[in-house]
């Protein structure tokens, strides 16, 4: 088994997931899928005084990247699932988008579909604007057989049962060695990122015998 934790606001997270739905649908490779808060909201003093330019190099690396990969991939995303000013790096205090997002997420890892429905969610939010409508989120949550106004229902009367599973998989996340993300955990061993981190985690599945290989 392979834990894998992702968050919602990391582009990174995004660019892994077809591959991760690679190893579990083509090679039978069991992930066990946990969401975490963005960093954003775990750890809003990392972004602290950081500037318009430390925003620049880093849309630059995961857009080249996702064009590497030939995954669909627009900035700026509207609206960006995190309020923060990029001038600063500071964190809104007010925050409309990540939770819901976040406890939809956990709610469909509940119902076993949390890393399908994570990569469709992601393409929507890394795909355009507006990605927060209805007329989006609708038809999204029909394709798993849900309902978004039950769903929403589900969420209001269940938030702190939600919350308590997230913050279960953060406290996992802080004992396997790491805060960043994508993290998958194998054997015990962190590998984080979704390039170099990720080769290597295939080379310890081919050469335990669990895929013959990864192309």
């Amino acid at each position: 088994m392979i834990d894998l934790y992702f968050s919602y606001r990391s582009p990174y997270s995004y660019l892994i997931l077809p591959r991760m739905l690679k190893l579990k649908n083509e090679h039978n490779v069991e992930i066990n899928f946990k969401i975490v808060y963005p960093l954003a909201i775990r750890m809003p003093e990392l972004f602290k005084n950081k500037n318009i330019f430390f925003f620049i190099s880093f849309i630059r690396d995961f857009s080249k990247k996702a064009k590497k990969l030939s995954i669909p991939l627009k900035i700026p995303i509207k609206p960006d699932p995190i309020k923060q000013n990029p001038l600063t790096g500071k964190i809104s205090k007010h925050q409309p988008y990540i939770f819901d997002i976040c406890h939809m997420g956990q709610f469909m890892c509940n119902k076993g579909k949390g890393i399908e429905f994570a990569y469709e969610l992601s393409k929507l939010i890394w795909g355009g604007k507006n990605w927060n409508k209805d007329e989006l989120l609708g038809p999204l949550f029909a394709r798993f057989d849900e309902n978004l106004s039950e769903v929403r229902e589900y969420i209001k009367l269940n938030k702190k049962q939600l919350v308590s599973e997230i913050e279960m998989n953060q406290a996992d996340q802080k004992e396997a060695g790491h805060h960043g993300v994508p993290l998958n955990v194998y054997k015990g061993k962190y590998y984080f990122g979704q390039d170099d981190p990720f080769d290597q985690l295939i080379d310890e599945l081919i050469k335990d015998g669990i895929i013959e290989n990864f192309s």
